[in-house]
């Protein structure tokens, strides 16, 4: 947690028959937040449920236990006054109908790395009494406090389109042969279809390896169907393809057999490892799981069309990203300031075209110009880094398919180094 983030109050969440971990239901809250969709906790059924008396600004912890302690996920900011009605539509996946319950509207969601949290926010002996007890929400300051803002997302205390941060060039010193290599950002395909085309465009981005990256020409291309990104891929004679979707699940299975397609309601619920993995490394996402593609109908064919994607024409290589958690691990690299802001922000887009051109000295803000195409964009960044050997995979064949991510701690090596370096 930022040494200025302050808690104010804490919000433990526990397992349930549809959250068996209820660090995916703190994840999906967290990417409806990141997705600009309203968000939503669900409080006590009591008439004054506890966190109802918070204040605009105050800042809550959001945790589960392990132990007899405390585990931080994440923060969120109170964002308005307490509602009564029925599950808000955006929060009803999560929480499922229900009828004049209450619920808290926050905002600016941050995940976390997972960590116990610091005594220093609350005692070992405090953490174990509240968690003897019934209640999932403690107050850690006094309700006389003035509300704050939180802490500033991203390198400046401004979301001006102007603010550009900038990073040094990676100085590459591989003598590979040049290459191709193509990112896609794909969209929700359509059951009638099987997952074959979908309503949205999705962009796809080409970059080419000489020494260096570079766009490759007119590296933007928008597509309907499958097959015209296939076809795109073969004109362009590139060696790999990396695709912002899951290359497989441990649980959920599409029935093939049925027209149209579906999700199987009865199958497992299997949590995928690479992802569970970069949620502890705070990376939030939408879980693979029966809960997202049974729930989540956007997400559910937004990810059998990944499925889709990654499985047909096994002649052309393919690999799995997350654009999201790429960015947040270069924004580490970099020493980003604070949380990587939101790629919905100016800031967001900003600091992710800055950590891009840290590799791709060529990108301009016309060749990507909107988020979707700024992940497709990640994607084929990191299909080069893989073909460079470096990357790093999160989770494996076994549990649910490799999720690949850049190798930060190889990348490293090839940042210019200080004077103060050369020096020592």
């Amino acid at each position: 947690m930022p040494e200025s983030m302050r808690l104010d109050w804490l919000y433990r969440f526990t397992g349930n028959d549809d959250y068996p971990d209820p660090v995916e239901e703190i994840d999906a809250l967290c990417t409806l937040d990141a997705n600009d969709e309203p968000t939503y906790l669900l409080l006590a059924n009591r008439s004054s449920p506890p966190l109802s008396g918070a204040s605009c600004g105050e800042v809550v912890g959001l945790c589960t236990s392990l132990d007899n302690r405390l585990i931080l996920h994440g923060t969120a900011v109170v964002a308005g006054e307490c509602i009564r009605c029925d599950t808000p539509p955006s929060v009803l996946p999560i929480y499922g109908v229900l009828s004049g319950r209450v619920f808290r509207p926050l905002t600016d969601l941050e995940r976390l790395p997972s960590d116990g949290l610091s005594d220093t926010t609350l005692g070992h002996a405090d953490q174990e009494t509240f968690l003897k007890g019934q209640s999932f929400v403690k107050r850690l300051t006094s309700g006389t406090r003035t509300a704050r803002k939180p802490a500033v997302r991203g390198p400046s205390k401004t979301d001006s389109p102007e603010t550009m941060p900038t990073f040094p060039s990676l100085v590459f010193s591989q003598k590979h042969p040049a290459f191709t290599v193509v990112g896609l950002d794909p969209t929700a395909g359509t059951w009638d279809s099987r997952m074959a085309q979908g309503p949205k465009k999705m962009p796809s981005f080409a970059l080419r390896w000489e020494g260096g990256f570079r766009p490759d020409d007119q590296p933007l291309v928008w597509h309907t169907t499958n097959d015209e990104f296939r076809s795109e891929v073969d004109r362009r004679g590139a060696i790999l393809t990396c695709i912002d979707g899951p290359c497989g699940t441990n649980g959920p299975r599409l029935l093939r057999h049925r027209d149209p397609w579906c999700w199987d309601a009865n199958a497992p619920k299997g949590t995928r490892g690479g992802e569970l993995a970069l949620s502890r490394q705070g990376i939030n996402l939408f879980w693979t799981t029966q809960n997202t593609v049974m729930k989540f109908e956007g997400a559910s064919r937004w990810i059998a069309r990944s499925l889709v994607l990654l499985s047909y024409c096994p002649e052309q290589r393919k690999i799995e990203t997350h654009p999201h958690g790429a960015f947040t691990f270069l924004w580490r690299l970099f020493g980003g300031n604070g949380i990587l802001p939101k790629k919905s922000k100016p800031s967001g887009r900003n600091a992710r075209l800055a950590l891009l051109r840290s590799f791709v000295p060529g990108l301009s803000d016309g060749m990507v110009p909107n988020h979707d195409a700024v992940d497709a964009a990640c994607a084929a960044l990191i299909a080069g880094l893989h073909q460079l050997h470096l990357t790093t995979p999160f989770g494996s064949s076994s549990d649910g398919g490799q999720i690949w991510m850049p190798n930060c701690e190889q990348l490293a090596a090839f940042l210019p180094r200080s004077p103060e370096a050369d020096d020592v």
